[in-house]
């Protein structure tokens, strides 16, 4: 729904904001947020696509949002090439997610580890490989689990599996 984007527009309003989304639901959503009246200064563009090909032009993105997405990719590495590709030299990139406290952390099926996370090394890895820098981690697991706890977060399984959720800001290289 670009919840993380709107807020962000509300504390520094850009120029222009690009949000993608490969569901027409999360899109119909996003859009009835982008017509109320304090984003009316914002040129708010919503399209249908996907993190691992992304409609944008090469180094044509100063700031990237990804909140609770890489975990559901397929590809993830893919996916943060596009990052990457889309990034203009030195812009910042904001990824929070779920993710594995091990390997072996699910013990069982693919989909019982939401949607395939990985580790935060794995991301790492993934991140840097892409030609993306880590320059803040922040541990968000603890709240998580309080908001899933308090019923303000439907999202049982990040307890039932475990998980931890982490927010990374990222440089591109």
């Amino acid at each position: 729904t670009g919840s993380l984007a709107f807020r962000a527009i509300e504390l520094g309003a850009p120029g222009r904001m690009v949000g993608i989304d490969f569901s027409r639901t999360g899109l119909c959503l996003s859009r009835l947020i982008s017509n109320q009246p304090r984003f009316r200064e914002t040129d708010i563009e919503l399209v249908q696509a996907d993190l691992e090909r992304v409609p944008l032009a090469s180094s044509s993105v100063d700031v990237v949002i990804s909140q609770a997405t890489i975990n559901l990719l397929p590809n993830k590495s893919l996916a943060m090439k596009e990052i990457a590709r889309i990034s203009r030299p030195g812009a910042k990139v904001a990824v929070s997610d779920a993710f594995r406290t091990s390997r072996a952390s699910c013990g069982g099926s693919w989909e019982q580890c939401i949607g395939g996370a990985v580790t935060v090394s794995e991301f790492s890895s993934l991140a840097l490989d892409a030609g993306l820098i880590i320059s803040n981690q922040l541990d968000l697991t603890q709240q998580v689990k309080t908001l899933v706890n308090a019923k303000k977060w439907d999202w049982p399984e990040f307890v039932q599996h475990n998980m931890d959720y982490r927010a990374f800001l990222l440089l591109r290289a």
